[in-house]
């Protein structure tokens, strides 16, 4: 009796474990900025004012889904990306309250974020259409800096964002190619962040492949701690993914 509880306990585990997979992304983002920014003072464009210009860098996401009822999937991800400006301003604009940008000033600027994500989601379907649905908690930490040969201003800030999150992917039969698109969103009183990603998919042997797209980043907040934000960072991405 014993050795027939222990197969069918063995057979079970060996069951879920089949069931049990994820995945890894890692992933590299050109992001070219555009809109404003105001520090308890005059809107700033960040393109003409603060000279930011095209910019690349490294993100990764890994998923984890398991088999058990009820209980949602996981998925974490991390990103780091900045932009630094040098040049002269297109106008006289204050930042920091107090301080006076001229146009005539030699402006040194830096931008630095570094976002973290946790989303918990469910697997609505899983055939050729893959869709999944969650939520997701975005915490945003970074800073701006804005430099003269006499002025100087250092301004740090900190978002945590609860966003809606989702999903989808639609597997060419007979192939390996699929395309996908995901995304997180939220609004509120005025206020708008998003994050998404369409590309296509080509799936290698063990659940290796490629992907490419495009990526969508929008950032709009009202004064956080004297800083407002509406700028997008967007553009092109490649990533290799585990699908495994």
């Amino acid at each position: 009796m014993k050795k027939i509880v222990l197969f069918i306990a063995m057979a079970t585990t060996l069951s879920t474990a089949d069931m049990i997979g994820g995945e890894v992304n890692i992933g590299y983002y050109s992001h070219t900025p555009s809109g404003v920014a105001n520090y308890d003072g005059d809107r700033a464009d960040i393109e003409k004012d603060l000279n930011w210009g095209s910019e690349q860098d490294i993100f990764f996401k890994v998923y984890f889904e398991h088999p058990i009822p009820l209980i949602p999937n996981i998925k974490v991800g991390y990103s780091n990306f900045s932009h630094e400006g040098h040049g002269t301003a297109s106008k006289d604009f204050s930042w920091g309250g107090v301080k006076l940008f001229t146009l005539e000033d030699t402006v040194d600027t830096k931008l630095d974020l570094s976002m973290s994500d946790i989303t918990l989601y469910y697997e609505i379907l899983d055939n050729w259409l893959n869709l999944d649905v969650g939520v997701n908690i975005k915490y945003l930490d970074g800073f701006i800096d804005v430099e003269t040969t006499t002025e100087k201003e250092h301004k740090t800030f900190e978002v945590p964002l609860p966003m809606l999150y989702a999903k989808a992917r639609f597997d060419i039969p007979a192939t390996d190619v699929s395309f996908q698109i995901e995304g997180n969103y939220v609004s509120y009183d005025g206020n708008t962040v998003y994050d998404v990603e369409m590309g296509a998919r080509y799936t290698f042997l063990l659940g290796l492949g490629v992907e490419a797209g495009y990526k969508a980043f929008k950032l709009k907040f009202d004064d956080v701690d004297d800083l407002s934000l509406d700028a997008d960072f967007s553009g092109l991405y490649g990533k290799v993914v585990w699908d495994f």
